[in-house]
C-alpha cells in the first residue's frame, strides 16, 4: 500500500509485470530463472534492447497504462530508455533552506537505526555497516535516520541532491541487480545489490550519506554531476530502465521528518513523493 500526501488516501500500488515478478518471486521455476536474471550482465544486456529505436513503439502505451504526466517533457525519443530517462523542463523545489527535501518521485519509507541496525525493512533486518562496507561510517550514524526512497519503474528516473554542499567521498559496492517492485520486496536483498555510495558535508544536514541502489532491470547508473560541489535541487544523476532505490543516511538530532510520513511508516506503508517536496525540516 501507498499514502498518497495529495489526496490523503492509501492505495495499492500498480506493478509493472506484476504476474511476472510474482512467478519469479514466489515460484520454484522462477527462483531457478532468479539466479540468472539477478546477474548484473543480464540486466545490462536487457537495457541495451532498451536502447534500439524500435523500442520506442512501447512509449506510448506505457504512458496511457501508468498516467505518465508529460507536461515538461520532450517527445520525440529515440528509445524507450531516452524516455525513461527524459527531463522535465520545469521543476520545482522548496525554497526553505531548514527543510529536507525528497530528491526523487519516489515511494519513502524511514526507519530509526538502532544499535547499528535498520529494522524490519522489507521484512528483514539490516546492519548499517554491512550496508556501507564499513563499521566506522556506520558508528557515526546510530541514532539517525535511515530513508528508502523507492523509484518504480514509471517514475521520473532523475534525482537530485537535497541540500546544498560537497561531495566528500564516494564508492561503488558490487552486488547483485534484486527488485524492487512491491511484489518482491520481500526478498529485496537491500545488503547485497550493487550500490554507489557518496559521503556529502551538506550545508544545513551536516554529513550525509547519499547511495543509489541498483535494481534489476537497471542498465546502470548515472552520475551527470561531475563537480565536487553542488547546490540544493541540482541533478545527481539518473537511472536507466528500471525501477530502483535511493538512500539517504542523516545522524541523530539533524532533521524531524514529517509526522504523516513517519506514521505510515510505523505502519510499513510508503509515502508518494514528489521531487524538492519537503518532506522534513532541521532541528533547531
Amino acid at each position: 500500500m501507498i499514502y498518497d500526501r495529495a489526496s490523503k488516501e492509501t492505495s495499492a500500488e500498480k506493478v509493472y509485470k506484476d504476474k511476472t515478478t510474482a512467478f519469479l518471486y514466489n515460484t520454484a521455476i522462477g527462483g531457478i530463472c532468479l539466479l540468472i536474471l539477478r546477474l548484473p550482465v543480464i540486466s545490462g544486456i536487457y537495457g541495451v534492447f532498451q536502447k534500439i529505436s524500435g523500442s520506442k513503439k512501447k512509449i506510448e502505451k506505457f504512458i496511457e497504462t501508468y498516467q505518465i504526466d508529460m507536461n515538461g517533457c520532450k517527445n520525440d525519443f529515440r528509445s524507450f530508455n531516452d524516455f525513461i530517462i527524459r527531463k522535465r523542463t520545469s521543476l520545482e523545489f522548496d525554497a526553505n533552506p531548514n527543510h529536507l527535501i525528497a530528491p526523487a518521485d519516489s515511494c519513502l519509507l524511514v526507519y530509526t537505526i538502532r544499535d547499528g541496525r535498520i529494522p524490519a525493512i522489507k521484512n528483514k533486518t539490516y546492519t548499517l555497516s554491512k550496508f556501507l562496507k564499513g563499521s566506522r561510517l556506520a558508528r557515526e550514524y546510530e541514532g539517525g535516520i535511515f530513508l528508502i526512497f523507492r523509484l518504480r519503474v514509471y517514475d521520473y528516473h532523475r534525482f537530485c541532491f537535497a541540500d546544498s554542499g560537497e561531495i566528500v567521498s564516494r564508492k561503488r559496492i558490487r552486488g547483485f541487480l534484486d527488485s524492487v517492485n512491491s511484489a518482491a520486496t520481500g526478498r529485496f536483498a537491500l545488503c547485497s545489490n550493487y550500490r554507489e555510495i557518496s559521503v556529502l558535508k551538506t550545508t544545513n544536514f551536516g554529513d550525509t550519506v547519499f547511495a543509489e541502489i541498483g535494481a534489476m532491470l537497471v542498465g546502470r547508473i548515472v552520475q551527470t554531476h561531475k563537480k565536487e560541489v553542488f547546490n540544493r535541487g541540482d541533478e545527481k544523476g539518473c537511472f536507466e530502465f528500471g525501477g530502483s532505490s535511493i538512500v539517504l543516511i542523516l545522524k541523530k538530532n539533524m532533521v524531524k521528518i514529517d509526522d504523516d510520513i513517519l506514521n505510515y511508516s510505523a505502519k510499513n506503508i510508503e509515502t508518494k513523493v514528489k521531487m524538492g517536496e519537503k518532506i522534513g525540516e532541521k532541528f533547531v
